[in-house]
C-alpha cells in the first residue's frame, strides 16, 4: 500500500489581541512539532501494518519521547491514537 501525506485541519477559535507574538509561534511550532509525529506515525504503521494503537504505542513511544522530552506524554499517546485512526480509515 503506497504511503500518502495526510493533512489534518482543526478549526476553533482563539483570541489572540492580547497575545504576545513569542506565544503564537510557540503555539505554531507545538503545531507543526504534533503533525510531524503523526506523520511519522503514519509512515511507520504503514510499513508495518500496525492498526492496533496499543501496538504502535509499545513500538514508538520510548523513542518519541526521547526524541520530544518536553512534549507531555499525552500528546505523543494523542499522535498514536490519531495515527491509528487515519491508517484505519484507508485500510
Amino acid at each position: 500500500m503506497p504511503v500518502e501525506e495526510v493533512t489534518l485541519t482543526t478549526r476553533f477559535k482563539v483570541d489572540l489581541t492580547d497575545v504576545d507574538e513569542a506565544v503564537i509561534s510557540e503555539i505554531q511550532r507545538l503545531f507543526a512539532e504534533y503533525q510531524e509525529i503523526v506523520n511519522e506515525l503514519i509512515k511507520f504503521a504503514t510499513s508495518k501494518h500496525i492498526t492496533s494503537f496499543v501496538e504502535l504505542h509499545h513500538a514508538k513511544y520510548r523513542e518519541l519521547r526521547q526524541r520530544y522530552p518536553i512534549l507531555p506524554g499525552r500528546y505523543i499517546i494523542t499522535a498514536c491514537r490519531h495515527a491509528t485512526r487515519i491508517y484505519k480509515s484507508f485500510s
